[in-house]
């Protein structure tokens, strides 16, 4: 579970006649906005907004005029959102923020006949976006069981091991780091414990990222359960065919003695 957000953090800029509000950082999964004012919208023709993001050229998002109103381009339909919009102000939403949204944001009035009023805002995005346990098959007779957990976050996460509140020893455990295209990171946990301990319960894998934490639980299920159940199946089976088998027998003697009557009769 998430024990703790980011708050998020605005910033404010003047550059020239724009003043540009708008979130610093956000928490994987909220969503962030971003507001431009003009304070004198004379000649401007059309607002757009533009994204940078690393060496990727320049996208545009979403643009406003009195004469075409609102328009998204069409990649960016649901993901950005105009709450406000005129030839002076603007705002947008960003929703559902993942880490391939952090980026600068440019608001740009295009005043005729000079050239366009620009201000930028650049965004961050942390947080743990996934994580996810499972128990790695093994022979009957080990007497140890490997519990594997992944979380994907920025900054990269640390994962620790706890079972009824206590924490593990990160000694049994080992780690395994994986740096993805959109800038997050993702660590692998491999945790052996011995099944005298932990059979039947539950271990907790807990994933933390500044300040972020997110955990899932695992059962360590009981093999001499397995043992048991099983056990109990087959006796049951076998007595059920040899039921059904005596159920044949019997059946096909009174067919065979009824038969002899009808040809002795």
């Amino acid at each position: 579970m998430n024990k703790c957000g980011i708050v998020l953090v605005t910033v404010t800029s003047y550059l020239s006649d724009i003043v540009a509000q708008g979130a610093k950082a956000v928490e994987f999964g909220r969503d962030a906005s971003f507001s431009c004012v003009l304070s004198d919208g004379s000649g401007v023709k059309q607002v757009t907004w533009q994204r940078v993001r690393n060496t990727e050229p320049v996208q545009t998002l979403a643009t406003f005029s009195d004469l075409f109103k609102k328009h998204v381009d069409d990649q960016y339909v649901g993901k950005v959102h105009f709450t406000a919009a005129s030839i002076n102000s603007t705002s947008i939403e960003i929703r559902n923020t993942t880490f391939e949204d952090e980026a600068c944001y440019i608001c740009s009035f295009k005043v005729y006949p000079f050239q366009p009023k620009r201000q930028t805002l650049c965004l961050t995005v942390k947080g743990i976006s996934e994580i996810t346990a499972s128990l790695n098959p093994a022979p009957s007779s080990d007497p140890d069981v490997v519990v594997s957990c992944s979380a994907t976050g920025k900054p990269a996460p640390a994962i620790l091991w706890k079972s009824a509140e206590k924490q593990l020893n990160n000694d049994w455990s080992s780690n395994f780091t994986t740096r993805n295209m959109d800038s997050s990171t993702t660590i692998t946990s491999n945790i052996t414990l011995p099944l005298s301990q932990f059979h039947g319960k539950y271990v907790e894998c807990v994933a933390q990222s500044d300040g972020i934490e997110k955990s899932v639980q695992i059962y360590v299920p009981d093999k001499e359960n397995k043992v048991t159940l099983r056990n109990y199946i087959i006796p049951m089976l076998v007595l059920i065919i040899i039921s059904i088998v005596i159920v044949i027998i019997y059946l096909y003697s009174k067919l065979n003695d009824k038969y002899h009557r009808v040809c002795t009769a």
